[in-house]
């Protein structure tokens, strides 16, 4: 049983990081703590990773309980390559990125003009070379 545990438990782990790193909840965080204090943000991204983890063990448990395996490995396959192939279309047709961006670039050019005093196009330089 030791072995199991501590297999399950690398497994888990090494797809958790694997699969949250470069995620979408990875950069909103990292952009909510440049915003607020670190440590309201980490208390926050920590409960809701505990919530999910919960959530999603549970349903871990009691699936195999209401659906037989045969049905989950077919769900769970048709899920995998539904998420996946909206995943490839959101990257290729990226509809209103431009728009975030442009937004993302003012508020960001208007922040560090009003922490620096310096003019539009200055922060456009220094913002180009970061």
């Amino acid at each position: 049983m030791g072995l199991s545990l501590i297999e399950g438990f690398t497994k888990s782990l090494a797809m958790t990081v694997l699969s949250e790193i470069g995620d979408k909840t990875f950069f909103a965080a990292a952009i909510l703590a440049m915003r607020h204090p670190r440590k309201l943000v980490l208390s926050g991204c920590l409960t809701a990773l505990i919530v999910m983890t919960i959530l999603s063990a549970s349903l871990g448990w009691a699936a195999p309980n209401l659906v037989s395996r045969r049905w989950s490995h077919h769900l769970t396959t048709v899920l995998f390559f539904g998420f996946g192939l909206w995943s490839l279309w959101e990257g290729f047709t990226e509809e209103g990125e431009a728009e975030e961006l442009k937004e993302v670039e003012a508020k960001l050019n208007a922040d560090w003009k009003a922490e620096t005093g310096s003019s539009k196009g200055d922060s456009k330089v220094i913002w180009h070379l970061i």
